[in-house]
């Protein structure tokens, strides 16, 4: 929140200046109907004439100082919600993946949407608002000093009395704002996650649980929402009934003050204006720093996502690769559980065609993102051409590879841009990636071809044609190293085999591809095969030496092939 505030100084000092210039404006209004009334009562045609005139004027400033002020005050929330959104996005995206999925993307919804509004409404507005009535109070003490120290004094002492009481709801205030924040946390994940299993909810009829899921998650939000209510509610009727009742302290001392010749009439309603500015300020400071406190669990929430930022990109070695990419002893476990890797060493050269293969949850997956720099709170040692992986510029090296993911994920956006992501290519390149990966077979078919829209995360698109934007999506950037993680498993036999076969050509190209397909020919065609079993690399080299071996690769192989069938 400190970085938002210095980055928009200039435009805090000017909200700042133009608060205290109006504020203190305001409070001299009392003293213009102390004259005013007091010329009335004497009789001064032309003393009233001249202050009428004043009056005009100094109202004409006040409403362009008052316009100014609250311009800037309002660019000012804009611009600091603007920065804490920019700087909670970018934190979340500079975490490393393992800090990222320790999170519920829910989590981080919820952050970007209801904290930073609860930190607008309840921490940024309510302070420009104590901010400004703290002027309002110093300016309404030294006039009502020049007027009346007697009432000065016992307004002083009912505002100790004001600021006593309402203190004790601060810590259950600030209990309950955490609780709102926690709760709309909970509530947001749980509608995304119903929202997200629209089909599956629809397929096995659970519309009738979602419908009561989703009640009931609406009402326990609504309802802790509401419990931090009442206590803001008690908190403000408290403060309410003792502002009245300084008032009313105040009109009756001054009342006594006339009658006994102490006090004039202009003074009187100089002092029941002043008392409003004066119980006013108290009043409100007294409702927003119950609030200010109350929000702090979020605004502490709320660095801790963007704390990230606070650290310096360093920027590491350029990355090469033009002869391999090795692994010694790697060992990885995520934060809670057993290794995943056990002791894995291997080297892949460049050019060359790998196939991992494996049962399901034996580690391909996360043996390639250690390789390929996903990770990097791994044991053991990767280096790129003798290179520690560690020590390399991590952008630039997840620019050296392409990943063709099983689950594609499609923005919601046309087919071109979930092709380029952003970035502009040649339309030769172009067409070269729509005919390899296939999609110039269905583009014909589609209402606006490239500019088609895909719908939310493609889904007026089939899996298969999802597949093939991704294959696309990779194919068109000419990287070195290309990971294919079950890339083609929801294409056709043959468009599967036409695409792996194209890419197994390219001589230049490191293919890493994870596989279930036991398909003799395309294995064939791999420089080798890596078996894996419970995180370790069991068996490593050439389809025919595998299967002349007769060992556990031969075993996984026979069973997959014999499983085909059925699963068809």
């Amino acid at each position: 929140m400190k970085q938002a505030v210095r980055q928009h100084k200039l435009l805090l000092t000017v909200t700042l200046l133009f608060s205290i210039i109006t504020s203190a404006a305001g409070v001299l209004i009392a003293l213009v109907l102390q004259k005013v009334i007091d010329a009335a009562l004497q009789g001064d045609l032309g003393l009233f004439r001249e202050i009428l005139l004043l009056s005009l004027v100094y109202l004409l400033l006040l409403g362009v100082f008052g316009f100014i002020y609250s311009l800037s005050s309002k660019a000012l929330i804009r611009n600091l919600t603007i920065s804490l959104r920019e700087r909670v996005f970018r934190g979340v995206f500079r975490q490393n993946a393992e800090a990222f999925s320790a999170s519920n993307t829910a989590d981080y919804l919820s952050a970007l949407t209801n904290d930073i509004k609860l930190l607008e409404d309840h921490y940024i507005q309510p302070m420009l608002q104590v901010l400004q009535n703290i002027v309002v109070f110093a300016a309404s003490l030294v006039v009502l000093l020049y007027l009346s120290p007697l009432v000065t004094a016992i307004l002083v002492g009912c505002m100790v009395l004001m600021f006593a009481i309402p203190s004790l709801f601060g810590k259950a205030l600030q209990t309950k704002q955490s609780a709102v924040s926690s709760q709309m946390s909970i509530f947001t994940s749980r509608l995304k996650d119903l929202l997200s299993g629209y089909e599956v909810i629809k397929s096995y009829a659970m519309g009738r649980y979602a419908e009561q899921t989703f009640k009931e998650e609406n009402h326990r939000a609504a309802n802790i929402r509401f419990a931090a209510d009442r206590m803001f509610a008690l908190n403000e009727s408290v403060s309410h009934t003792l502002a009245i009742l300084t008032q009313f302290a105040v009109v009756f001392i001054a009342a006594y003050l006339i009658i006994t010749g102490n006090l004039s009439a202009g003074s009187l309603v100089a002092l029941v204006q002043l008392s409003g500015g004066f119980v006013g300020p108290v009043l409100v400071i007294m409702e927003n720093l119950p609030k200010i406190q109350g929000i702090k669990p979020v605004l502490e929430r709320i660095d801790l996502l963007a704390e990230v930022n606070n650290e310096p990109i360093t920027e590491g070695l350029t990355p090469v690769f033009n002869n391999s990419l090795e692994a010694r002893n790697l060992q990885f476990k995520y934060t809670q559980g057993k290794p995943v890797i056990k002791d894995i060493s291997l080297s892949l050269e460049k050019g060359k065609k790998y196939a991992l293969v494996g049962p399901s949850g034996c580690g391909k997956s996360t043996l390639v993102k250690l390789l390929t720099g996903y990770y990097d709170s791994f044991d053991g040692i990767i280096e790129l051409d003798g290179t520690d992986l560690k020590r390399l510029d991590r952008e630039q090296l997840q620019q050296m590879v392409s990943t063709i993911h099983q689950n594609v994920y499609m923005f919601d956006s046309d087919i071109r841009h979930n092709i380029c992501l952003h970035e502009e290519f040649p339309d030769e390149m172009l067409d070269r990636a729509l005919q390899t990966s296939g999609i110039h077979k269905f583009l014909q078919h589609t209402p606006n071809g490239l500019l088609s829209p895909v719908g939310e995360n493609g889904l007026q698109l089939s899996g298969g044609q999802r597949q093939r934007i991704a294959v696309a999506r990779a194919l068109i950037r000419n990287k070195p190293l290309l990971v294919l993680d079950e890339g083609t498993s929801a294409i056709d036999m043959q468009t599967a085999y036409e695409i792996e076969s194209r890419l197994l050509k390219l001589e230049e190209l490191t293919l890493i591809t994870i596989t279930h397909n036991m398909n003799e020919e395309l294995l064939g065609l791999y420089d080798q095969i890596i078996y894996m079993e419970d995180g370790i690399i069991a068996e490593m080299g050439s389809l025919k030496e595998l299967l002349e071996r007769g060992d556990k690769f031969r075993s996984f192989y026979t069973l997959e092939k014999e499983e085909v069938p059925a699963a068809g």
